[in-house]
């Protein structure tokens, strides 16, 4: 362990735990365990339920600069995919009242100051309220007072486990997701909002930082009945939706859209030419979908400078030729972020932009 990083810490409590807890969805818990060996095999997996795994890591790893001023290195989970959060564990908390529980987390801080609490629940589905554990856990003095490295926010993490058990961690919200409790994208789709495609649409743009110009244009190949379309079009954009279906009849009549009333199969290559980003999220397996991608982008000379894909994986197997399909998008010119959003179902969004532009 690093003796200057401790000194610079209120407390070595924080860089001393060796394991981390990773939210993920319900059911991908095997896709990250698969993520996790193939690019971190020293990674020991531990405790198990659904929505979270935990991890050991080897002392020597846990040493190093980037964890002990991050707790969780941002690239690591986005390497795993199937990550939510990642958290460093500081251990269980029990007891048979709330109250209880909050004065044992109390005991187990000490002297450790935060600047913001997260609470949580490992699932979503629990009936218990964080509200009232968010008011107590933040009322504690131990948490009014400093502890910025390097300008940065450390935070304390609650995760419900249960009705009577609780997991405590940290983490640095050195980046915007690093601000969102439990790695649930905060948004919400508005009250106008067509379809939940808005919304996924809305996390992958803050999620990936992707910043769209006025003005572009954008072909969403299976855009009915139109959400992701809808979110295109608040972004000042012009877009082209490909779909067989009805749109929806407030995209259908907006000025800035032109329904092409096909499959994306049938659509001549030179007409994707003059795109600057292609988006789907069509309701096939991921394999078709990536077909689809390559016969629009591997032989063109004009390729769009960005592609936002949503893969559907109703069979997580699909999950090992992740490699793959990032390997196919490299060989098109373009570089590959993949990620599990909180606010989808079974699937992943790959965005994947030209190699010579700048990563946002």
């Amino acid at each position: 362990m690093n003796a200057q990083i401790l000194q610079a810490s209120p407390s070595a409590l924080l860089q001393q735990s060796e394991f981390v807890l990773v939210g993920c969805r319900h059911g991908s818990e095997s896709a990250l365990e698969h993520r996790q060996k193939r690019a971190f095999p020293s990674f020991q997996k531990s405790y198990w339920r659904k929505g979270l795994v935990t991890f050991r890591i080897p002392a020597h790893i846990v040493s190093k600069s980037e964890w002990c001023h991050s707790g969780f290195p941002d690239d690591i989970l986005e390497q795993l995919v199937f990550a939510r959060i990642g958290i460093r564990s500081l251990g269980q908390i029990t007891g048979q009242t709330e109250d209880e529980r909050i004065a044992a987390t109390h005991q187990l801080l000490g002297s450790v100051k935060v600047d913001a609490v997260h609470v949580w629940k490992r699932d979503p589905r629990l009936q218990i309220d964080t509200d009232s554990i968010q008011r107590k856990l933040a009322s504690l003095h131990a948490l009014q007072e400093e502890l910025v490295t390097s300008g940065r926010n450390l935070i304390l993490n609650c995760v419900v486990d249960s009705v009577d058990r609780w997991w405590i961690g940290w983490h640095v919200g050195n980046v915007q997701t690093g601000q969102w409790s439990g790695g649930y994208y905060p948004g919400q789709i508005p009250p106008h909002g067509i379809s939940r495609a808005w919304l996924k649409l809305d996390e992958a743009i803050a999620r990936f930082g992707i910043q769209f110009q006025s003005g572009e244009r954008v072909c969403e190949l299976g855009a009915a009945p139109g959400g992701a379309c809808q979110r295109l079009l608040e972004a000042h954009l012009k877009v082209v939706g490909v779909d067989p279906a009805t749109m929806h009849p407030q995209i259908a009549g907006h000025e800035q859209f032109t329904h092409w009333k096909k499959r994306a199969r049938d659509v001549r290559i030179r007409d994707f030419s003059s795109f600057d980003w292609i988006v789907t999220d069509m309701n096939i397996d991921p394999v078709s979908t990536m077909a689809s991608l390559e016969r629009i982008l591997a032989s063109s000379p004009h390729k769009p400078r960005g592609i936002i894909a949503t893969l559907k994986l109703s069979d997580l197997s699909h999950a090992e030729e992740l490699d793959q399909w990032c390997a196919s998008c490299a060989s098109w010119g373009y570089q590959t972020r993949v990620q599990q959003l909180s606010t989808g179902g079974q699937e992943i969004c790959l965005v994947a932009q030209k190699k010579n532009s700048s990563r946002n």
